[in-house]
């Protein structure tokens, strides 16, 4: 486990620390964390949304280019 001679403060952050030995950097703020976690779940849920629409639209083409040649087909 990680102690504070391990770690310093992050200049301009009250919450970010920086382990000397890994050089990653922590954020010790719960509520940013959480704030994180949600923005990049929506992200998901959005990118799924647009996936969704894209093959519905791809569909619909497919659909309506059926139509037209049936169209084509009861006019000759």
């Amino acid at each position: 486990m990680m102690n504070d001679d391990d770690r310093v403060k992050v200049d301009g952050s009250a919450s970010m620390y920086k382990d000397l030995s890994t050089g990653v950097v922590i954020n010790t703020n719960v509520e940013e964390i959480t704030q994180a976690r949600a923005r990049k779940k929506a992200k998901i849920a959005r990118k799924q949304q647009e996936k969704a629409l894209e093959n519905e639209v791809s569909d619909l083409r497919s659909e309506l280019s059926e139509l037209k040649e049936l169209i084509k087909k009861l006019v000759d």
